[in-house]
Order: C-alpha cells, then sequence, then structure tokens
C-alpha cells in the first residue's frame, strides 16, 4: 500500500517499523498493557508482536514490568524515549494523510472515513 510506504520511509528516519509503528500508537495512549492485549489491539500475532517489542526494549523505546497482579506476566510501558517519539512519528503520519487527501473536500473525506469505518465494523462482527 502506498500510503505505508511513504509513512514506512518516515518512520525509518527514527529506526522504526511499521509494526513498531502501530505498537507505539497504542502504547501512547494507553500504557501497562500485557503482550496478549497489545497484540489483540493492534491485530497482530502474539510472535509478531513480541519480535517487534524485542526490538523496541533493545531500542530503549519501552520496557517490560511485572504485572502487580499476575506475577508471571509483564506489561509494557514507554520509556522518556518512546514517549518522545509521539510528535515527530504522528506529524508524519498527518502529513501522508495531508498528501493522500489533497484535492478531496471535506465531505468527500468524511465519506471516505464512514465507509471505512462500516467495513471495519462489518468484518469485526464476521470474527466474533
Amino acid at each position: 500500500m502506498k500510503l505505508q510506504k511513504v509513512l514506512r520511509a518516515n518512520l525509518q528516519k527514527h529506526n522504526i517499523s511499521t509494526a513498531q509503528w502501530y505498537l507505539l500508537r497504542v502504547l501512547w495512549d494507553e500504557e501497562g498493557l500485557s503482550q496478549r492485549e497489545l497484540s489483540d489491539r493492534v491485530a497482530t500475532t502474539e510472535p509478531t508482536t513480541q519480535s517487534a517489542l524485542l526490538r523496541m526494549e533493545k531500542q530503549g523505546v519501552i520496557v517490560r514490568k511485572k504485572n502487580e497482579k499476575d506475577k508471571r506476566a509483564n506489561t509494557i510501558h514507554l520509556t522518556k524515549k518512546g514517549r518522545n517519539l509521539e510528535t515527530a512519528l504522528v506529524s508524519y503520519a498527518v502529513d501522508v494523510n495531508k498528501i493522500a487527501t489533497a484535492g478531496l473536500t471535506k465531505s468527500e473525506i468524511k465519506s471516505f472515513q464512514n465507509l471505512i469505518n462500516k467495513i471495519r465494523q462489518n468484518l469485526g462482527e464476521s470474527i466474533n
């Protein structure tokens, strides 16, 4: 997909993969999730999430902490470095969206968003 290709080029400036981008987006909104919860939120397999988290940990973007309720489990938390990536990386996504929607009216963009949301809803219902 061309949108992802353009976004990926910008993310690579910070040594962040697309998989890491999706995990970061969730973590910027809610830290302290388990690996399974992160996998569910971004709709990836746990092994894929595990690989991305290992890389993020080595990069100093996240840390794992023991879950206080379940000592066998870990929760994922951003480091200061991970939190500081938000401004730059989100601005890349905003820029990509501006490029993608150039020449479209606000009404056309809203219609497109509504259609995509309906498609996601339909697909989500077929899974449950």
